[in-house]
């Protein structure tokens, strides 16, 4: 066998170790261009816009797989994603085992996805951002954020306060009757030790009785401090009876409108859609709350426990992402909050589309909230916001209401109606007359001064 010149093999050598270099690099920088060059930033913008209604960052399921760890788990070319992103169709033609076996395992759920409107260095950019996203989703205000959560868990001071001062009475009464009885036992070891007789036994009923005969004039006193005392208690129980403030009462799934709110900046409106349009402001569904949790599946503070509550009501299978068909829907059974007697007529689009009320101004910091709550009317009047009126009566009683109904005014110029009001006024001498008592105080009308202090208004 003839043998191959040393220099010859070496340089065959050189020549296999480059190509497999020059391979190996080829196919680093092609995925590295693919996966890392990208600007995260432009990636998230481009990824909201044309991929999340879909996708999501992470490995969580929406309407189609998640797209964490896409790095990893692509199995072809890099060429090959990017023909699979801008045209499935051309890339399943091609025949690529990679894209066939895709195929076979999700177009039966979840079907082929539409070609997107994007080039190479957009997919770059998005590719960038999911490797690099945060992880969406939570359900309590960071506490160093701007949201703070401040009824968290408020706790009952009048409560309590009563208590302790039931306890310190009740151990009062104790000491007191204890040295009663220590002041009578000394007695009588006196007068044994005098050879006098000792004071004859009595319960302590009776020296109480006797004490109190003793000392008339102190003891009414007292009994007319507390004859007066039981009298206030029993008239501010009276006046509280149908006042609310401060009422939270504990829901079936943890829900912090703070988050909802504040963090993410959703509009009360769209989750109570009604208000605009009806007399209730409405309860969401479970439906609306699937727009958003459909992808959030889980929060920082509750994880998956209270999330689920909402897929075992509609029956979604947060696994595959599809809703179960044999599901039985079980709707949540939310507490009511604010609840009007049946007496009374209240119409959220009265006040949100034609009196143009932001919801903060009868509600309160919302946005500071856990669950729906009876914001008192201290905490609403300390709020910075535009077209605040700040009331002294309590939050939605009778007396709160029409001291609004005097303070809010109304802008004559401010819809079609008040216009052809005040046309019809100018166009008769009464009107005139009439026009000129609402204006000429002030210059301006008032809610009440349009009739908004009538019964009939407000009650059937």
């Amino acid at each position: 066998m003839s043998r191959i010149p040393y220099g010859s093999y070496q340089s065959k050598l050189r020549a296999v170790l480059l190509l497999s270099a020059l391979f190996l690099f080829s196919t680093s920088a092609l995925r590295a261009g693919i996966f890392d060059e990208g600007d995260p930033a432009a990636g998230k913008a481009i990824f909201n816009a044309n991929c999340a209604s879909c996708h999501t960052t992470t490995d969580a399921v929406l309407a189609a797989p998640g797209l964490g760890g896409i790095d990893e788990r692509w199995g072809t070319t890099e060429e090959m994603l990017v023909k699979w992103i801008t045209n499935p169709n051309g890339a399943i033609e091609t025949g690529d085992p990679y894209i066939t076996s895709l195929i076979k395992t999700y177009e039966s759920s979840f079907g082929i996805m539409t070609p997107q409107p994007v080039d190479e260095a957009q997919i770059k950019d998005i590719f960038a951002y999911i490797l690099r996203a945060p992880v969406e989703g939570g359900d309590a205000a960071d506490a160093g954020s701007a949201c703070p959560t401040i009824h968290d868990n408020d706790d009952d001071v009048s409560s309590a306060a009563g208590i302790w001062f039931l306890i310190i009475g009740v151990l009062f009464l104790i000491i007191a009757l204890s040295a009663a009885g220590t002041n009578r036992s000394l007695k009588n070891a006196r007068l044994e030790s005098e050879g006098k007789e000792p004071m004859p036994h009595q319960t302590y009923s009776q020296m109480v009785m006797g004490w109190m005969g003793r000392n008339k004039a102190f003891v009414s006193v007292i009994g007319l401090f507390v004859v007066c005392y039981f009298i206030t208690v029993s008239y501010i129980g009276a006046m509280g009876i149908g006042v609310y403030e401060g009422y939270e009462p504990e829901q079936p799934i943890w829900f912090s409108h703070a988050v909802h709110a504040c963090e993410n900046e959703i509009d009360c409106e769209y989750c109570h859609h009604s208000a605009r349009k009806g007399r209730h402001a409405g309860i969401p569904s479970t439906n609306v709350c699937m727009n958003c949790h459909k992808g959030v599946k889980e929060g920082r503070k509750t994880g998956t426990e209270e999330i689920n509550k909402i897929y075992a009501a509609i029956g979604f299978d947060p696994a595959t992402g599809q809703y179960k068909e044999d599901h039985v829907e079980d709707p949540v059974k939310w507490v009511k909050v604010h609840n009007l007697p049946d007496h009374v007529y209240f119409s959220h689009a009265q006040h949100v589309e034609v009196g143009g009320l932001n919801c903060r101004n009868c509600h309160g910091p919302v946005e500071t909230f856990v669950s729906g709550r009876i914001s008192p009317v201290e905490e609403t009047n300390e709020q910075n916001i535009p077209g605040l009126i700040e009331l002294s009566k309590p939050t939605l009683t009778m007396g709160w209401c029409i001291e609004c109904h005097n303070k809010a005014e109304i802008d004559l110029a401010s819809s079609d109606y008040y216009i052809d009001m005040h046309d019809r006024m100018k166009s008769s001498e009464r009107g005139r007359e009439e026009l000129r008592r609402i204006l000429d105080e002030d210059g301006a009308a008032t809610v009440k001064e349009l009739g908004g202090w009538e019964c009939a208004k407000c009650h059937y």
